[in-house]
């Protein structure tokens, strides 16, 4: 008989993993906090291992279809010239696909998709979790009590879940804030289809489309005083970026000032548990990384897609949580740290910043392509 969960957190986590259990006839419900899942939040980039995930899964095409596929993704100076750059062509070549841009939304509503309505269940806040021999019961803020044979927490990188089970966890503040937006604008077909993030001046601007005349950018710069007021902020980014070339001043211009998010980027130190007794966390509620990679998201579906493979294969709840940590541990390790170093160089400045860059442009394709299969390969 196989055993039945609960998953805490609606994200694309919980999704996922709720549709990898679904097709593996594991009888799971998601519990989100929010009482709507409503269309939040930017854009997502779905990377070559995300997208051999979701083709495992029968969804890659559908979320090439709802996105970008992109065909270049490199790291420019302010004048938009190459400091590194993949050839996207080969990457596809050797995994089947290349990195897809999507709305965060999109992205979500094609997994929702994928459920039985009744499965997703609406205003459970997590409050505690109890565990006894029959397996876990869970309290809401709403009074309700909720039991399965497990439980898996996807709810983030502040996982009220991670803090009853692991208190000790500590951030680590990088002292940086990324603002992302959303703006309606038609890029040179230069710039289309592409992933580029501009390093200069001790900033970084990224941007990619995740639709035909829809720009996703981000910008990431050092913690300090920053206007509130949103016309405000908009104008105070135009200023910061204003020596940036094309497309950095046109995408900003166009940027909608009220879909602007603010977000502090911090991570911790990998866990050395990702579970405890029959309850697992997965995602950055257990190996919450900075965005400077941007596999957060990615890694997160690595998860989602590996606990319904263990839990399918493995005898009890117990030995699939212990075989997830062994296959995704090491990785996901790898991807915080790389992750935190590649934070780092990117905001170096002046003589230092002249010779990453030179460095950067030196280094062999191949090898750079090299480094990105690590991060693409699965072995699982």
């Amino acid at each position: 008989m196989q055993p039945t969960g609960l998953i805490i957190g609606g994200g694309i986590a919980g999704l996922t993993a709720a549709v990898a259990l679904q097709q593996r006839g594991i009888a799971v419900r998601v519990c989100e906090s929010a009482p709507k899942i409503l269309p939040l939040g930017a854009g997502i980039w779905m990377a070559p291992n995300a997208m051999q995930v979701f083709h495992r899964l029968g969804l890659a095409e559908k979320i090439n279809a709802a996105g970008v596929p992109l065909r270049n993704i490199q790291v420019v100076d302010g004048q938009m010239q190459p400091i590194m750059r993949t050839n996207q062509d080969r990457i596809r070549q050797k995994f089947g696909y290349t990195t897809t841009a999507i709305k965060r939304a999109h992205l979500q509503a094609l997994l929702l998709a994928e459920l039985d309505p009744a499965t997703v269940l609406l205003s459970k806040t997590f409050v505690s979790l109890t565990e006894d021999a029959n397996g876990v019961s869970v309290a809401f803020t709403d009074g309700t009590v909720l039991h399965a044979n497990f439980v898996i927490a996807a709810d983030g990188v502040h996982s009220a879940i991670r803090t009853q089970l692991f208190p000790r966890v500590r951030f680590a503040g990088t002292g940086h804030v990324v603002w992302r937006g959303m703006s309606e604008v038609q890029l040179a077909p230069a710039f289309k289809q592409s992933i580029m993030e501009a390093w200069s001046q001790g900033v970084r601007f990224g941007f990619s489309e995740v639709a035909d005349g829809v720009v996703d950018w981000f910008v990431v710069v050092k913690a300090g005083p920053q206007p509130t007021d949103r016309p405000a902020l908009k104008a105070h980014l135009q200023a910061t970026f204003q020596d940036f070339a094309y497309p950095v001043p046109a995408i900003l211009a166009a940027a909608d000032e009220n879909r602007i998010i603010r977000n502090e980027i911090a991570d911790f130190d990998p866990i050395p548990r990702w579970s405890r007794g029959k309850v697992c966390l997965i995602g950055d509620a257990a190996h919450a990384s900075t965005p400077y990679m941007g596999q957060g998201g990615c890694q997160a579906v690595e998860d989602a897609f590996v606990i319904a493979q263990c839990l399918h294969r493995e005898p009890t709840v117990e030995q699939a949580f212990a075989a997830l940590q062994r296959l995704r541990r090491r990785k996901a390790t790898f991807i915080v740290r790389t992750s935190r170093l590649m934070g780092r160089v990117g905001y170096w400045t002046n003589t230092a910043g002249a010779i990453r860059n030179f460095v950067m442009r030196a280094a062999p394709a191949r090898l750079v392509e090299q480094q990105f299969c690590q991060v693409y390969s699965l072995n699982y």
